[in-house]
């Protein structure tokens, strides 16, 4: 159930991927939307088989293809990927929106995932933050399909009061296709990579938040 401008699948597992992400350590993801990075990182935790929920690939209508032997590599994958709720970390995803909310609940239900997420409709600074170090992760608006630019630079500017304020400890991360915004967050990046969110040019830009000082 796609909300707003939401990312593709693969695109959210490519991003979680590069923060380093295994389920180890909590994730909080203010503007979560319809709950990609959510489900996808709650996948991951339990490491889940890529493609698992697909029920057709390409290979299967190969004139060789012997339906036996796939159905025991995909039980040996299965049973490789049951990971207990206990064992992962907590995951934490908030929207203002209620109805995107109520949207990434369903998406969760059906990926089979909605019991390692706690969902809440907050405004992202006052989204729960564990006390133990984790990642934080936003993808906020850019202003390529959604929002004005003058009102999204007062956004990117809370999100830095956000990461200081309330994430001491965690490694921080923003997920924008604005350049020009990212530099409103008035925090040093300690690293910058490049993915493309169609034809636009992205940023995932990573914000190492000290508790105190740096020294």
């Amino acid at each position: 159930m796609p909300h707003m401008a939401p990312l593709r699948e693969s695109l959210a597992a490519g991003i979680l991927m590069q923060t380093g992400y295994d389920g180890s350590a909590p994730l909080v993801l203010p503007m979560c939307g319809s709950g990609t990075l959510a489900i996808e990182a709650a996948l991951i935790a339990q490491q889940r088989p890529c493609g698992l929920l697909r029920s057709n690939f390409g290979f299967m209508h190969e004139m060789d293809f012997d339906s036996d032997v796939w159905q025991q590599i995909r039980k040996e994958a299965l049973d490789i990927g049951k990971k207990k709720p206990q064992e992962i970390a907590p995951i934490i995803a908030t929207d203002i929106d209620q109805r995107a909310v109520e949207a990434a609940r369903k998406n969760a239900m059906t990926a089979g995932v909605d019991h390692l997420i706690k969902f809440e409709v907050c405004d992202f600074f006052d989204t729960e933050v564990p006390i133990q170090p984790g990642i934080v992760l936003l993808n906020p608006e850019y202003g390529q399909r959604l929002g004005e630019i003058d009102q999204l630079e007062a956004v990117y500017k809370q999100i830095g009061d956000f990461f200081k304020q309330k994430c001491p400890g965690y490694t921080a991360y923003i997920f924008t296709g604005n350049p020009a915004l990212g530099k409103k967050v008035g925090l040093k990046t300690s690293r910058r990579t490049v993915f493309f969110n169609g034809n636009i040019e992205c940023r995932l830009l990573k914000y190492d938040i000290y508790a105190g000082t740096r020294r």
